[in-house]
């Protein structure tokens, strides 16, 4: 019988168990290279380290912790869970704690190299899989899973089976990258990708960016993932003939605006058919790990500059990251989204989830490039249209959900 080639997850997995080979459906041992924990639920991780008798931090120079969600505090709550990450990561010579305006755990970790090609990530979020973009194995686990993380350096995974996503042609003008992954989400549905490895292939990924291939991983979540990642390194590429459990092409030559509609990520429907129905927004949304990155922020400046957010709409700019925040700045973008009328945010999280600010009234619609738009996300009673950074931005302009159209010069039209 002939033997079936291992995937991307696959090589990894076995490389993280110290064997040859693995296989779909194998349950593995492996060794955890990255450890992340955020303060939405680090007390728990803490609380739960302290119930393992002898308990210590095995790799201390594996783990980071992130304050991101509640950056800074909001309540009194959080400030308390923020101290207790404090003395955590200093009593067991944690290094690599991010303190209150780091921006978002699975940005600032991209930035600062600790996700890499070919290793084992494992974070207390469910968008762990952002790493991917660097072709890194990385998902999210519970709270109890990484107390055991912490103190062993190990965790157990069945091998999941691989999806390929094969990306062809080029996106049409005034197109962006989240217009195709809101497609890939509709073609798979919520339950799509339930616990398989997402890879993204083809010829058409070359012309996505850095920015968009974090966006694509974080959003391959939201149709079930365990991972998903662009493969990097050419020692970690598939072999030819790996066997996949499903495979499904898209032309990005047919792809065209489009928004996700209340109250699924996968509810996504062609910008052509929503904006005829001129649905009134009250929040216009730019940020999250998805949303803030710098194209994200450059995309919106471009639109508005020289322009005014329309009247009765708040526009909420949210940088992902601390670094990107400063890029913002010095490249003008900053400037131009503020003189538009923009609300600017400490860079973090907390508004996608509705922990801090941005929160909606009952009734209210928000459009936003953010990840997740299910019911109470950002607010109880308040609707989530989800969409590019252009269609954003031209939302907050119009004041209804619709498309960025530019004009022959570049400009918007």
């Amino acid at each position: 019988m002939r033997r079936k080639m291992p995937t991307e997850a696959e090589k990894i997995l076995a490389r993280g168990c110290g064997r040859a080979r693995t296989q779909a459906g194998e349950i593995v041992e492996v060794e955890v290279d990255r450890a992340m924990v955020h303060d939405n639920n680090a007390a728990l991780v803490i609380e739960n380290f302290g119930r393992i008798s002898g308990a210590s931090v095995k790799h201390p120079n594996r783990a980071a912790f992130f304050i991101d969600h509640h950056s800074p505090s909001t309540t009194v709550k959080a400030t308390l869970h923020h101290d207790l990450m404090r003395r955590f990561t200093k009593e067991h010579g944690i290094e690599r704690f991010h303190d209150c305006g780091c921006g978002i755990s699975h940005v600032t970790m991209l930035e600062e190299d600790l996700a890499r090609s070919g290793e084992i990530v494992v974070g207390t979020d469910s968008h762990t899989t952002g790493e991917g973009a660097r072709g890194a194995f990385a998902t999210g686990i519970g709270a109890t899973e990484m107390a055991a993380v912490l103190v062993t350096g190990r965790i157990w995974f069945r091998v999941p089976e691989t999806i390929c996503v094969i990306f062809e042609g080029t996106l049409p003008k005034d197109t962006c990258a989240r217009d195709l992954m809101n497609c890939v989400l509709s073609r798979f549905g919520p339950e799509g990708a339930n616990y398989r490895s997402v890879e993204f292939q083809g010829d058409g990924i070359d012309a996505l960016s850095f920015d968009d291939r974090i966006m694509c991983c974080v959003m391959s979540m939201e149709m079930g993932a365990k991972n998903a990642m662009f493969v990097q390194h050419p020692d970690q590429h598939p072999d030819p003939d790996a066997e996949y459990v499903r495979t499904e092409r898209f032309d990005l030559n047919g792809i065209e605006p489009n928004v996700a509609v209340p109250s699924s990520p996968t509810n996504a429907w062609p910008l052509s058919e929503i904006e005829t129905q001129k649905i009134r927004i009250n929040q216009a949304f730019i940020g999250s790990c998805t949303g803030g990155l710098l194209s994200d922020i450059e995309k919106a400046a471009g639109i508005l500059r020289g322009k005014k957010v329309a009247k009765g709409v708040r526009l909420l700019v949210i940088p992902a990251s601390k670094k990107i925040y400063g890029e913002t700045l010095s490249l003008g973008y900053i400037e131009a989204l503020h003189d538009a009328g923009a609300i600017i945010g400490s860079p973090a999280c907390g508004a996608c989830g509705g922990h801090d600010v941005g929160i909606l009234a009952k009734g209210e619609v928000c459009v936003a490039n953010s990840p997740r738009n299910m019911k109470g996300r950002m607010g109880a009673g308040g609707a989530i249209y989800l969409g590019s950074a252009a269609t954003v931005a031209a939302s907050a302009m119009a004041g209804y959900v619709t498309a960025y159209k530019s004009d022959s010069n570049g400009g918007y039209d």
